[in-house]
């Protein structure tokens, strides 16, 4: 099969609401161990934190001499144990959604998002096209849509440029989620008044999946302001535990640190690299793209743009990769974080972890791929689930950086000859406060 008639193939035209499909699924009945402490831990740099990730733990916030994590009052002497100073305290559910209130907008649940993607797909049939990512582990479909002004066959006659948005590896995060949908409503909602989103969506393929793991999400989904602080996807484990940390089970580097055997870590990397239907999923879908050039993951939180490698602290073209695209990582995450303030670092400049999405996305195609870590800074603002409040703000902070990412996606390598186009510099609305480079959790 070649690969207009494979995405042809994906198309789900006049379907029955996407997420429905799923809606006879039963949630595992199965009791979880859940955090019940915030874990501080004193760390000054980067390898007392790797040595953190390396024994299975997924780092929350990392600040200048200390980092925090969820967890439960026995891993204090677990920790203890690596010679590490642990102080715990109890979880308070004030910390999350600051200010959220009956009144105030809500996180867009799983069915919402597939119901919202089959909507715009139906009033601008002329530019987007409802498709599935995949089945997840438990039979979902994972909603995707394609937007172009060219049809399928004259993106590839053209040889147009490829770039991918996606939201919600991890279930918790849901903001971003959030994020990718509006931009894939704002990029539809512009198309006919700005010449500038015209122009870019008449020259490029975009795809956007906003819900990579739509069970984590499902199951994590409370009521659209908190969650159950869940990361994983539902893979039943064969041991009473479930899931697998779907930004730990790519190829690249898989299992070579900051990721856990252990099936109960909440960086449980899988039995194998793609092991799961949903990486399954992504890859199928990215190695037939050799038009892809770039590749974005949100995530929450920390305010960060990260970039590989991840799984090493080698830089880029040290032993692996280019050399020559250093420099375009470099300037493209300092370009975007002009505009949303975020902090441009090597993702393992924070800590070791190893098999995700964007180190393979890289490493294997040659993709630019980055990492965002949307607001809030902070586990005390918000953590996870911050004020649905922030949803507009975090995309207005965001949208230049999402945009600017399509301008350069038919040549990245642009970004070191060419000036930035004038509808970029000018100014938008920022909402969200100066980063600080403290918290992390990708």
């Amino acid at each position: 099969m070649n690969m207009m008639s494979a995405i042809r193939g994906r198309a789900l035209r006049g379907m029955a609401v996407l997420a429905l499909g799923a809606s006879t699924l039963a949630v595992n009945a199965a009791v979880e161990t859940k955090p019940t402490h915030y874990l501080e831990i004193e760390a000054h740099d980067k390898d007392t934190r790797s040595l953190v990730s390396r024994a299975g733990y997924a780092i929350d916030e990392v600040r200048s001499d200390r980092i925090f994590l969820l967890g439960r009052l026995e891993d204090v002497a677990r920790l203890e144990r690596l010679s590490l100073k642990v102080k715990a305290r109890p979880l308070q559910e004030r910390w999350f959604a600051m200010d959220a209130s009956p009144e105030a907008a809500r996180y867009t649940s799983y069915a919402e998002v597939a119901q919202q993607l089959k909507d715009l797909e139906a009033s601008n049939s002329s530019l987007v096209t409802l498709m599935s990512l995949g089945r997840s582990t438990e039979g979902r479909d994972v909603p995707m849509v394609r937007i172009s002004g060219k049809s399928i066959a004259q993106a590839e006659g053209e040889k147009l440029p490829v770039i991918f948005y996606m939201g919600c590896h991890h279930a918790r995060e849901h903001l971003s989620v959030e994020v990718p949908l509006m931009y894939a409503k704002y990029l539809v909602a512009n198309y006919a008044t700005n010449a500038d989103i015209k122009r870019l969506v008449d020259s490029r393929e975009i795809y956007v999946a906003p819900i990579i793991n739509p069970d984590g999400h499902v199951y994590d989904y409370r009521n659209g302001i908190r969650g159950q602080m869940w990361r994983k996807n539902r893979r039943a484990n064969g041991d009473g535990s479930y899931g697998v940390d779907l930004n730990r089970n790519y190829s690249w580097g898989w299992g070579t640190g900051g990721s856990d055997t252990n099936t109960r870590s909440d960086v449980y990397m899988g039995t194998a690299p793609f092991s799961e239907a949903e990486t399954q999923n992504v890859k199928a879908f990215v190695d037939m793209q050799p038009r892809m050039t770039t590749l974005l993951s949100t995530h929450t939180f920390s305010e960060l743009i990260l970039y590989p490698w991840g799984g090493t602290y080698d830089k880029i073209g040290e032993k692996q990769g280019n050399p020559a695209d250093l420099p375009v990582f470099e300037k493209m995450a300092r370009d975007m974080s002009a505009w949303n303030k975020y902090t441009p670092q090597q993702s393992s400049d924070l800590y070791i972890a190893s098999g995700d999405t964007t180190d393979w996305a890289y490493g294997t195609h040659g993709i630019f791929a980055f990492t965002f870590e949307l607001s809030p800074s902070s586990m005390f603002g918000g953590g996870f689930y911050p004020s649905p409040a922030v949803i507009e703000p975090t995309f207005n902070a965001n949208l230049k950086p999402l945009l600017y990412m399509l301008e350069f996606a038919n040549d990245p390598r642009r970004v070191l000859t060419e000036r930035i186009p004038n509808f970029l510099q000018t100014p938008v609305k920022i909402g969200v406060g100066i980063a600080s480079a403290k918290d992390v959790q990708f």
